[in-house]
């Protein structure tokens, strides 16, 4: 997980921008996957095979790498067929059917039990896996045609109308300049969203990858209850995580979202408190569905705020790079800060030290200004062409 992590870092940038101003009669999204994809599902079903741990690092090498070539432009297809106003509840879709993903995928693992040799039950289920990823791509080529999403139609507009000034704007800089541009706008909400995305992410890994050892060592839970742990708060994700994205068109993003940050302080030290009693699974089972609440109304508007904040259409995938960068980025650091935290003040501290990154989100929250669908994609374009036109000599 962690060289998927740092090959999502190094990709999800650079893919994103380089779609934004791919071309062709299949879209500029759609090309990336109908190579990804099978690669992925390639070296996927080769990662059973490895007889070596060289083998093993270099199969998960390349599906890392297949999977980071086209992981941004797949998100970034949402966007350009759903306007503005839908996308929260777009997005909850996607983050439901990835939560059901990863049930099947624990399902899978269960199927091993019935196979008397583990290596042969591996690569045939790894293979099936890699059959449905083909079967997925199938599907979307013959139902998906991006370039009929508005879009994408808007973006081919734009460029007729300002052939020549829409050309020079089109070399995108890479992930450090993208980065500098966001940090030297006017409005500093951009910068913020990203950085707050960054500070609960810290929070959620740290939690993530030592949950467990808290409930052997602090609760008094055996390994498998403790396990089990993270179960509770997955389970009120995926049932609460739609309902939640219409909350957020009712009352606003920035506001669903800050209530879900501050869900997560309050249950992370009431947690604490109940650490300190070595509470029973069943009350420790109510802080942790409402956290899976809470991570419904913050993760299925935080990627669509910054959507909102792309100047224009034609850098969606440029900027949902750039969440990804500060997720992953999070994804790496989150374990080691959390876990350093832990290791000075005692494992007992863990959701205590979690706490604290959700309210460093919380203030950087305060601080975005905009990410609410204030213009439509159209109007968006229509400021971008008057623009361009006045810079016109």
């Amino acid at each position: 997980m962690a060289l998927d992590n740092i090959l999502g870092i190094i990709l999800q940038p650079i893919m994103g921008s380089i779609s934004d101003n791919t071309r062709t009669r299949l879209g500029r999204r759609i090309p990336y996957l109908i190579v990804g994809v099978p690669l992925g599902a390639l070296f996927f079903a080769l990662i059973p095979t490895a007889t070596s741990l060289f083998m093993l690092l270099l199969w998960m090498f390349f599906f890392g790498f297949s999977m980071g070539f086209y992981r941004a432009q797949a998100v970034s297809l949402m966007p350009d067929f759903v306007k503005p106003v839908h996308r929260s509840k777009g997005n909850a879709i996607i983050n439901f059917m990835g939560g059901v993903g990863v049930a099947i995928g624990y399902g899978f693992s269960a199927l091993l039990d019935f196979f008397t040799d583990q290596r042969v039950g591996l690569q045939i289920l790894f293979t099936i896996i890699s059959f449905i990823m083909i079967g997925a791509l199938i599907v979307l080529l013959l139902k998906i045609k991006e370039t009929e999403s508005y879009g994408y139609q808007l973006v081919l507009e734009m460029e007729a109308k300002l052939q020549q000034k829409v050309k020079k704007e089109k070399k995108k800089p890479p992930l450090i300049e993208s980065i500098k541009d966001v940090i030297h706008e006017e409005d500093k909400s951009t910068l913020f969203i990203l950085l707050a995305i960054f500070f609960w992410f810290v929070g959620y890994q740290g939690v993530v990858a030592l949950i467990s050892i808290y409930g052997v060592s602090v609760l008094g839970y055996t390994s498998g209850l403790a396990g089990f742990l993270p179960f509770l708060v997955a389970v009120p994700l995926l049932i609460t995580i739609y309902p939640m994205a219409i909350v957020a068109t009712k009352i606003g993003r920035r506001k669903a979202i800050k209530i879900g940050v501050i869900l997560w302080i309050a249950m992370l030290v009431l947690g604490y408190f109940l650490g300190l009693v070595k509470a029973s699974i069943f009350i420790m089972a109510i802080p942790l569905a409402i956290l899976g609440i809470g991570w419904a109304l913050i993760n299925t508007n935080s990627i669509v705020i910054v959507w909102e904040l792309a100047p224009t259409h034609d850098k969606i995938g440029t900027y949902t790079g750039l969440y990804y960068f500060f997720s992953y980025m999070a994804a790496i650091l989150g374990p080691m800060i959390v876990g350093i935290l832990t290791d000075i003040f005692g494992i007992e501290t863990l959701l205590l030290n979690a706490s604290y990154f959700f309210i460093a989100a919380l203030i950087c929250m305060f601080l975005v200004k905009r990410g609410e669908p204030e213009l439509s994609e159209e109007e968006k374009y229509k400021r971008q062409m008057a623009i361009l036109e006045a810079q016109e000599p």
